[in-house]
């Protein structure tokens, strides 16, 4: 049988290795995929390459000897791929599950040391700043745990970290002391730039097994941008009366709670992801043959 770029398939060295049939009797997929050599011809209508007027020095017909490793290069590219996968499944699924069960605590400590919330009830704020230290610190570690995974992780988990303990810092610094406020831009900043690293973590790890979901965790960062900029206008509305300061308290809580349920959401369908996911059964390594 001759292939339709001109390759005898009989003295083909690939043939078994690759558990090819030919791409005459496979529709030009003798892979995983459809050959480009074989969706040229069929675009200009002709059976084989002898048959084009530019079949002798076509360039792509050229490299013909080199699709057979290229597909093996991809499989071993693969199979490696879910080899990683099948060591990181287990930790991605236990400690993103366990930080899924941190976003309530942690959302509700955030609206608790709000300064609007403070200022009506003082011991809020106090008990808000103590819990937010306390997730952030075990959310933090959490992170920490996922860094064999990806290296972000780690970058994450110090962010974090760092965070809790500035927000310890604050806690216990007066509020007259002149480095609050610098101290408390510092946190802000670095507490959105640790959860940007940490959502594209996600989707880079989950990306594998749900595009979908992985798009969702690239998304996520925007609509915390965004709670951000309503925490920013309920600061301002202070000054412009009670009933701009109320719109401005109800839409920055409803931000917040959706943030809150979409970021819950996207974790637990992520611990859910990699808790379900079985590795396939992988063949065993053979050496390329020689040419």
């Amino acid at each position: 049988m001759e292939s339709i770029c001109g390759k005898s398939c009989e003295s083909c060295a690939w043939k078994n290795q690759l558990g090819c049939t030919g791409c005459q009797t496979d529709m030009g997929r003798p892979f995983s995929g459809p050959c480009g050599i074989a969706a040229c011809c069929r675009e200009k209508g002709h059976e084989r390459c002898e048959t084009c007027t530019y079949g002798s020095f076509c360039s792509r017909r050229a490299l013909r000897d080199d699709i057979p490793r290229q597909e093996l290069q991809r499989r071993d590219g693969e199979e490696a791929k879910q080899r990683l996968l099948a060591e990181t499944a287990p930790l991605m699924a236990k400690w993103v599950w366990l930080m899924f069960w941190l976003v309530v605590p942690a959302e509700l400590a955030s609206l608790l040391s709000l300064d609007v919330v403070a200022r009506v009830f003082p011991a809020a704020g106090t008990v808000g700043t103590a819990l937010e230290v306390l997730c952030g610190l075990a959310y933090g570690l959490f992170l920490w745990k996922l860094a064999p995974v990806l290296r972000e992780y780690r970058t994450a988990a110090l962010c974090q970290l760092a965070l809790s303990l500035m927000n310890l810092v604050l806690l216990a610094m007066p509020e007259e002391f002149g480095l609050v406020l610098l101290l408390a831009i510092l946190v802000f900043t670095l507490g959105f730039y640790g959860n940007y690293v940490e959502f594209f973590a996600h989707a880079q790890a989950v990306e594998p097994l749900d595009a979908e979901l992985a798009a969702g965790w690239r998304k996520l960062w925007k609509l915390l941008l965004l709670s951000l900029g309503a925490l920013a206008l309920l600061i301002f509305s202070v000054w412009m009366g009670p009933f701009v300061m109320v719109l401005a308290v109800l839409a920055t809580v409803g931000l917040l709670v959706y943030y809150a349920v979409t970021r819950m959401v996207c974790l637990w369908r992520t611990a859910k992801c990699f808790r379900e996911w079985t590795p396939p059964a992988l063949p065993e390594s053979s050496p390329s043959p020689d040419l």
